[in-house]
């Protein structure tokens, strides 16, 4: 309805990790506005467009119900992380989930069994716009949805309330639930991030990110480094502690237990909270660590920075945080006036949606016929028109991320030469401090052409289609009986 061993060698191998670490402190947030893509995606989804609707029910209602089926459960996903994920850190005994029937404490319970802020709001609520809120219904402020403090992202969307009981469309919840994660729900959940949670749950420290910005501590539960050069993991093997997969399985798990057991709103719900971090693995900022810069350009500013010369290093992470800002202000920019207006002059949900071999073969991700067959039919993750892979663990890591880890560097090359330097090319700027990255469309039509314009948004829409492609089976493993 609405619309992230030698005296001398020793020191030198310390500066080379303090250099990796220091890449990665970077913006943590992904593609901007979750709810308007995935809401388009979903329009082209029958097993959730068509689907009835289904009626709301609080957290607690759910929990307390199927609180000795989730024993189970939540045991089941523990021992599948501790068994695939080589570089998970084990939930401790004591806060592995238990049923003991006590509704006053289901919610903390849950909450630390899942290890996330159990400060994490779960109103009820479908989104709407804030400037076109639905006549006659009450909303929600951001602050009853949202934890952290910088809110200014999401205030372009109002919280519409519902009651437990109210009937819902699923495309209404999983598209208002596919925001949630970037609301607070990973933040300070490790033991150096000055939260008593996050001393208990045996994160350790935090491996990469800001742990100063106030959703810096998410960044390993929304970003995988999973395809960087070896000789980057021999300095920076803290680069290969990343959550992402584990959410993403855990709240497959969930979905499916929820639509089992005849709880289809928190099915759904659980949904949309997984399709998140799918989406933050298109996104070639969180999959690779500094895109653009070649493994001998990274060790050679490693090197200088070693010297006493760390200006050609700094200026390489303030740039690339720069860039990835812009391009995801960019996009969302443009997916506000697609869903809002009905406006795509860069034919966006062309290729978003349809990701087929005309539109990627048309971008400069393909720019000779045996590129565009490679990019197409790459082993061992091949797009085929209309044919969409089953959804398997693996598939996130092994074909998503690896995808978009590989445009990465076409996609910063284009940003850095379509929007506008002083946003982009220059190091001595924050672009989160500007207001004018919320205008970066019309800035960006100012100083450039159409034709460098349209080429860099049809590649961050190709990436963007790596959502789209791989999260169908996603949905289908979901909802399978």
């Amino acid at each position: 309805m609405w619309f992230r061993t030698s005296k001398v060698f020793v020191p030198r191998f310390s500066m080379c990790v303090f250099f990796i670490l220091s890449l990665v402190q970077l913006p943590v947030l992904s593609w901007q506005h979750h709810p308007l893509f995935t809401r388009l995606f979903l329009e082209t989804v029958s097993e959730v467009k068509d689907a009835n609707q289904v009626t709301a029910e609080e957290l607690e209602e759910f929990l307390i119900v199927e609180e000795n089926g989730l024993v189970d459960l939540l045991k089941n996903v523990e021992n599948w992380a501790r068994t695939n994920l080589k570089e998970y850190s084990p939930c401790p005994d004591s806060l592995m989930f238990t049923a003991n029937g006590d509704i006053n404490t289901i919610r903390e319970r849950f909450f630390h069994a899942i290890r996330i802020n159990p400060d994490t709001l779960t109103p009820l609520y479908y989104l709407g716009f804030a400037d076109s809120p639905p006549p006659g219904q009450e909303l929600l402020d951001v602050r009853q949805v949202c934890i952290l403090s910088d809110t200014k992202e999401f205030e372009i969307f109002c919280f519409v309330k519902l009651n437990s009981g109210s009937l819902v469309s699923p495309i209404d919840i999983v598209a208002s639930a596919s925001n949630e994660p970037d609301y607070g729900m990973d933040t300070k959940l490790f033991e150096d991030n000055d939260s008593d949670f996050g001393k208990i749950y045996n994160f350790g420290t935090q491996p990469f990110g800001n742990p100063n910005l106030d959703y810096g501590s998410q960044a390993p539960f929304h970003m995988g480094f999973f395809h960087e050069s070896p000789i980057v993991y021999l300095f920076g093997s803290f680069l290969k502690k990343s959550y992402v997969e584990y959410r993403i399985y855990l709240y497959k798990e969930l979905a499916k237990f929820a639509f089992f057991t005849g709880h289809d709103y928190w099915g759904y719900r659980f949904m949309g909270w997984g399709l998140h971090y799918l989406a933050d693995l298109s996104m070639p900022y969180h999959t690779t660590a500094l895109p653009g810069r070649s493994t001998l350009y990274m060790l050679f500013i490693n090197l200088l920075d070693i010297l006493g010369y760390p200006q050609l290093k700094n200026n390489a992470i303030q740039l690339s945080s720069n860039r990835h800002l812009a391009i995801e202000s960019f996009m969302g920019s443009l997916f506000i006036d697609l869903v809002k207006n009905g406006n795509d002059p860069y034919r966006i949900i062309d290729t978003f949606l349809q990701g087929n071999e005309k539109s990627f073969c048309s971008t400069p991700l393909a720019s000779a016929d045996d590129k565009c067959f490679w990019l197409l039919f790459m082993e061992p993750c091949p797009i085929i028109e209309g044919d969409y892979p089953e959804y398997t663990d693996s598939l996130p890591r092994g074909c998503l991320s690896l995808r978009s880890h590989n445009w990465s560097k076409t996609l910063d090359k284009l940003i850095s030469t379509t929007i506008p330097g002083k946003y982009v090319n220059d190091p001595t700027v924050e672009l989160g401090n500007l207001e004018e990255r919320f205008d970066l469309v019309n800035q960006t039509l100012l100083y450039g052409n159409a034709n460098n314009i349209q080429e860099m948004v049809d590649v961050a829409s190709a990436s963007m289609f790596l959502f789209n492609y791989y999260s169908r089976g996603y949905i289908k493993e979901i909802l399978k009986k």
